[in-house]
């Protein structure tokens, strides 16, 4: 078995958003042996979103990722939490971790900035989004466990 830490971007920042995503890796675990997954994030009630710089923000959003293999992102938001997109999208190059662009929406709405970041665009489906995690997880993020 192995457990996939993964990011959950500040693009899914509403309850029900983390709920949908967290469904479509759930469907993904139950079609796919050995597959298991763990979230993190800096949620909207995380007092990091209330520091007083962008820099105290972007350490505690590192400090959340440190841990992670990759990078799920809710594509098309970007002007909507462009201050947050961009320390996220900053934080994971710096530290080295891919990331997925899920496409919820019309892909028209996708940015630029995203699309150049991405690893890998998929649509909202919980086979695209496992498959993605799994080829593109950071090595040595990966926890394995033996039974």
């Amino acid at each position: 078995m192995a457990t996939y830490p993964v990011f959950l971007s500040h693009s899914w920042v509403e309850q029900d958003g983390v709920e949908r995503i967290t469904s479509l890796m759930e469907a993904y675990r139950l079609k796919t042996e050995g597959f298991a997954y763990e979230y993190y994030s800096v949620s909207k009630d995380d007092p990091a979103q209330f520091l007083p710089s962008n820099k105290a923000l972007s350490l505690s959003i590192e400090k959340q990722m440190e841990p992670c293999c990759c990078i799920i992102m809710l594509a098309g938001v970007f002007e909507e939490f462009k201050r947050w997109t961009n320390l996220e999208l900053d934080a994971a190059k710096k530290l080295g971790l891919p990331i997925i662009l899920v496409e919820a929406v019309d892909p028209k709405h996708t940015s630029h900035k995203e699309k150049r970041a991405a690893a890998e665009i998929v649509k909202w489906d919980a086979m695209q989004l496992g498959d993605a995690i799994v080829k593109h997880a950071r090595p040595g993020k990966v926890l394995k466990q033996t039974t």
